[in-house]
């Protein structure tokens, strides 16, 4: 199964003990995201859309959340 396309994100920082992974999906595709085999994997199917990025004219805005109510997906890898 193909993967709708992504951007691939590492954060490092002070004080975060490991780098966190996550995943940006672009907004206007989609189709291929409602057939993504990581995104279909997230149980808790609300939480998909912090890995979303709204198309905005020509730009993606792609908020990430440490921790609270809107706390980005990080992946286990």
């Amino acid at each position: 199964r193909k993967m709708a396309p992504h951007l691939t994100v590492w954060i490092v920082a002070r004080g975060i003990n490991i780098g966190l992974h996550t995943r940006m999906y672009f907004g206007d595709e989609e189709a291929a995201n409602a057939e993504d085999p990581v995104l279909m994997r997230i149980e808790q199917r609300e939480r998909v859309s912090t890995l979303v990025a709204p198309r905005d004219g020509d730009i993606y805005k792609f908020d990430i959340h440490l921790q609270g109510i809107n706390e980005t997906v990080f992946f286990d890898i």
